[in-house]
């Protein structure tokens, strides 16, 4: 008798626990969509996460659970390849709670999903990020600059600084590009222009020796001695 009666409560136990996946959506309470789609996020179901995620916002667009759903929404995005969609979801996280205490997260989530538009795992082998469109990379580059201004104690600003200054150099790549084929068509003062950008908004970069160069040869060849002259003195007090 005792055994058929722990097997009874064992069944109505289970019964118990998975009952949110047998009565319809439109009764589940807001802590059984988070329950739900916690449990897809944990597994790494990134599609069934959001599908859920987006349901709780909708059915209870405000709460603890509702402001969780944001932050763990925007990462299932980023995981599952939209990061567009993450920035939206960060933006409008940070719009709606400007004191959170995640709020340096929800920046450096969206520098990261911002960054990732312009990577490639081709980048380690064949491609360089600093022949595609630079908005994302502005962009990302911008949004690491905020986290390390607003949030230098926090945990994401060493990171952020890891990141700028690899797009630093991938930015000034770019603009050293331009310059080199405005010199080449013998567009010498816009090429001088665009090293002379690299130097001003990049000045830390390992394009700086190849801008003022380029900046020297473009002078020299409009014959703007005056300077030329001043470049290469920058260029052998660095030397």
């Amino acid at each position: 008798m005792l055994k058929i009666l722990s097997i009874i409560l064992i069944l109505s136990m289970a019964t118990g626990c998975s009952s949110i996946f047998k009565k319809p959506e439109s009764e589940w309470t807001v802590e059984e969509f988070y329950q739900k789609a916690k449990g897809e996020f944990d597994k790494g179901q990134w599609k069934m996460a959001i599908e859920y995620y987006e349901k709780l916002k909708a059915n209870y667009p405000y709460g603890d659970h509702a402001e969780q759903a944001y932050l763990e929404l925007a990462y299932a995005y980023y995981r599952y390849d939209e990061p567009l969609s993450a920035i939206r979801e960060l933006d409008e996280f940070i719009r709606i709670y400007p004191r959170h205490p995640e709020l340096a997260y929800a920046h450096y989530l969206k520098a990261v999903a911002s960054d990732s538009l312009n990577r490639s795992w081709l980048d380690r082998f064949i491609t360089d990020p600093a022949q595609r469109d630079a908005k994302s990379a502005l962009e990302a580059y911008r949004a690491y600059q905020q986290v390390i201004q607003r949030f230098p104690d926090s945990q994401y600003a060493k990171a952020s600084q890891s990141r700028l200054i690899v797009l630093t150099n991938q930015l000034a790549r770019r603009e050293m590009k331009i310059a080199n084929y405005y010199y080449s068509r013998g567009a010498y003062l816009a090429a001088a222009n665009r090293a002379t950008a690299v130097i001003e908004h990049y000045p830390r970069s390992q394009s700086n020796r190849a801008a003022l160069k380029l900046m020297h040869s473009a002078y020299t060849k409009l014959g703007m001695e005056g300077n030329a002259q001043t470049i290469q003195a920058i260029i052998d007090k660095n030397s």
